[in-house]
């Protein structure tokens, strides 16, 4: 009889629970959408997780992030994706891209295998680098906008 009665107390309680969850769940979702201010002394993004921040204009935007090959940065234009500043960490050091708002034009600069790389790409598909090559010697090359080596 008293094994009846916890688990119909039980059974209330949980009842409640339920109840107080879909009536105050609605309110506290609400109230993550949109923050004045965040202040923290440690934030912290794992397992290929990603912190949006949005501009007003939802096209403008920071991204907090990490991937398997470290974290990164992502700083949007007004003109949304592939305009802005990229800051990312992988396997041989780090890395910065630029890009214009032609999403083609842009600087990046790196650490690969052999040393700093510097790439240089125009809006007409030309392209200059300064990097250090295989044998551990400054190497500059740059190329048309066909695509040929000059």
């Amino acid at each position: 009889m008293h094994k009846l009665r916890y688990m119909a107390l039980g059974g209330l309680l949980m009842f409640i629970g339920m109840l107080m969850a879909s009536v105050l769940m609605p309110s506290l979702v609400a109230q993550r959408d949109k923050f004045g201010e965040i202040e923290c002394t440690k934030l912290t993004v794992v397992d290929g997780g990603d912190i949006f921040v949005w501009g007003e204009d939802l096209t403008s935007a920071v991204i907090l992030g990490t991937r398997d090959t470290g974290g990164f940065i992502r700083v949007y234009g007004k003109d949304g994706p592939g305009t802005g500043v990229g800051i990312y960490g992988y396997e041989h050091g780090g890395g910065v891209n630029v890009y214009g708002k032609d999403r083609k034009s842009g600087v990046t600069l790196r650490v690969t295998e052999h040393g700093g790389h510097v790439q240089v790409d125009g809006k007409g598909d030309g392209s200059s680098v300064i990097a250090i090559n295989e044998y551990g010697n400054g190497a500059v090359s740059t190329w048309d906008k066909n695509g040929y080596r000059q």
